[in-house]
């Protein structure tokens, strides 16, 4: 699936809207109705079983495409103005896009005086360091960070893979007891329930919120869904990852009923993997940050930090066959003059060599220089599996470049509980284009807002996460216990006295925990408020809820995969300020991504 970004001409022309405005951003997007995700064939590891024709495989014609094939009619889409036509507070952007994130205000960021102390979060990833000409995390002084080629086969989940791939290697880098042999984590499990409901929360508060494939006619013969796994035929983007991993929906370990058992032959690829995986929240290591810049030429610096930090962090790339050179080994995409369509393929940057030559690309860069990068197409595919992208490529600078930070049992930011009212991110149509995806974002934010939880054990408070669409941030956190509320309303004047209040920011956009500078010690039923104070205006990204049904997806080879159930509802438990600006009121249309991290007490252990 393709990734998509928010041009910057048009989120600048967006700031400053009148209160209630409702924007709906549209990005231009690829020209091919092909799914180019996945492999094109090109190359095959194997024997391949000769079923991939262009009928469905029920043997009945398939239905006629629209100029967009993964949508049949366009105006069957469920509106965005029906997803929030309850929200008529600050104004709200609507993004039919996967966003690229905002650049920040790096000036203000570094000149703010009462943030002269605060240590950014991202800062050991940023610190001022070495950087060599040439990089490669395969042999770093002798050691390797980073697993082998995988191959994605059929599937359009080169989204899970390049996901994956980037934690293992951020999980190689920061952890010398694992080692790459022993280490490969589960595409099929991070698919699988994306879009699957999933019970088991902390506290249930988003059992309530998924997505799941339905075939709301009944239509006869759809024989996929006997099998359940129309989810290897969904593309996606960074923020499907951020969505389930940062809710611990994974990673597991690839093994038993999550590995796949077919990645080739259209029919095989479906009916061989109806075992499902493993329980959803079953997770062998926790995702605690995304770190996310964007991916033009002048964030390179920050980018090869992130490399050096992390092992490796995923790209979006154009893959259309015309911008790649010698059997997949260098790949350049360019547009002279013309809009640039954003990516069609997710791929792990390792490394780079400032001093690769622009003469090794089909079309010649205006310089030297090149990104190092692992693909998903197996070891056929370009030099072993692994090609190198220029560094002028036009599809990488309108991308986000995220790296991913894991926690591994014993560690001392693995968490006991994580609590959270927000599933996901993106409300979703199509599974091929990304441009009927929604994102919902009050543009230009710099009021509080905050979540409310109920303490399930006893338990102990250790750190609060959130998202951010903007690089650069600075926060005031404050921690309440126990406020009182009244008609959905909590007073402004109950919130002078707060447990903690500390200065935290953030160099990276993305989703960052915060360590708390004191432990809040919680009691069974206690309620507990995290407010956020933003001191830099920016988006603040929510999710809005929904109930509705997609248009009817098919796969490259017209097979009906399914529409998509978006079921998002509101918890209550997310408070933003009220019109008058005297108290923090509940939402009853909206969630925020703030998440809360408690250890369980001895107490609590004796009890179990």
């Amino acid at each position: 699936m393709k990734k998509k970004y928010v041009a910057a001409a048009i989120a600048a022309g967006i700031l400053g809207l009148s209160c209630a405005a409702i924007v709906c951003i549209n990005i231009n997007k690829s020209d091919k109705n092909t799914n180019p995700s996945r492999r094109d064939g090109k190359a095959v590891v194997g024997d391949v079983p000769e079923d991939d024709t262009l009928v469905m495989l029920t043997g009945e014609s398939a239905p006629e495409a629209s100029e967009d094939s993964s949508v049949l009619n366009s105006e069957e889409n469920v509106s965005a103005d029906k997803i929030i036509e309850k929200i008529d507070q600050a104004s709200v952007i609507v993004i039919n896009e996967a966003l690229t994130v905002s650049e920040g205000d790096e000036e203000a960021f570094y000149s703010n005086e009462d943030f002269a102390d605060i240590s950014p979060v991202d800062a050991d990833c940023f610190l001022t360091k070495e950087i060599p000409s040439k990089y490669d995390s395969r042999d770093v002084s002798g050691k390797c960070y980073v697993t082998g080629i995988e191959d994605q086969g059929y599937s359009s989940l080169c989204w899970a893979y390049a996901a994956l791939g980037a934690i293992e290697s951020d999980i190689l880098m920061n952890h010398s007891n694992i080692s790459a042999k022993d280490l490969d984590l589960s595409e099929k499990h991070l698919a699988y329930h994306n879009v699957h409901r999933s019970e088991g929360s902390r506290g249930g508060y988003i059992d309530d919120d998924y997505r799941e494939l339905v075939n709301p006619d009944n239509e006869a013969d759809a024989w996929i869904f006997d099998y359940d796994t129309g989810y290897v035929a969904v593309g996606g983007v960074s923020d499907y990852c951020i969505s389930l991993l940062t809710a611990w929906k994974g990673p597991v370990y690839e093994k038993g009923s999550d590995a796949f058992k077919s990645i080739y032959g259209s029919e095989y690829l479906y009916k061989d993997n109806k075992d499902k995986p493993s329980d959803a929240y079953a997770a062998d290591f926790h995702v605690q940050d995304v770190s996310q810049v964007r991916g033009d030429i002048k964030n390179n610096l920050l980018i090869k930090k992130m490399i050096m930090k992390h092992g490796g962090v995923t790209a979006g790339v154009n893959s259309d066959e015309k911008f790649w050179k010698d059997s997949h080994r260098t790949l350049y995409s360019h547009f002279e003059n013309e809009d640039v369509p954003t990516a069609s393929h997710e791929a792990v940057i390792i490394g780079w060599d400032d001093d690769y030559s622009p003469d090794n690309f089909v079309q010649k860069p205006e310089d030297k220089g090149a990104w190092l990068c692992k693909n998903s197409w197996g070891e056929v595919a370009g030099d072993k599996g692994y090609f190198y992208l220029s560094y002028y490529d036009d599809t990488v600078a309108i991308d986000s470049i995220s790296a991913y930070s894991v926690a591994a049992k014993g560690d001392e930011d693995y968490y006991d509980n994580n609590y959270q009212v927000a599933g996901f991110l993106t409300n979703v149509e199509s599974a091929l284009d990304d441009s009927l995806n929604t994102v919902f974002a009050y543009d230009g934010n710099e009021s509080p807002y905050g979540v409310m939880y109920e303490a399930q054990d006893d338990e102990i408070l250790k750190a609060v996460g959130f998202m951010s669409l903007d690089c650069y941030g600075q926060y005031e956190l404050r921690i309440y216990k126990n406020v009182e509320t009244v008609d959905g309303k909590i007073d402004g004047d109950l919130l002078k006295k707060p447990e903690i209040a500390q200065k935290i920011s953030a160099i990276s956009a993305g989703y960052h925990t915060f360590k708390l500078n004191d432990e809040i010690p919680l009691s069974k039923g206690d309620k507990f408020l995290l407010e956020i104070i933003p001191v830099t205006e920016g988006k603040l990204v929510f999710e809005a809820s929904a109930d509705n049904v997609s248009p009817k997806n098919y796969d490259e080879w017209k097979n009906l995969t399914g529409s998509f159930d978006n079921n998002y509802t509101a918890s209550g438990m997310s408070y933003y300020i009220s019109e008058d600006g005297l108290s923090l009121e509940s939402q009853k249309d909206k969630d925020f991504f703030v998440k809360a991290y408690t250890n369980n007490t001895e107490q609590t252990f004796e009890n179990k």
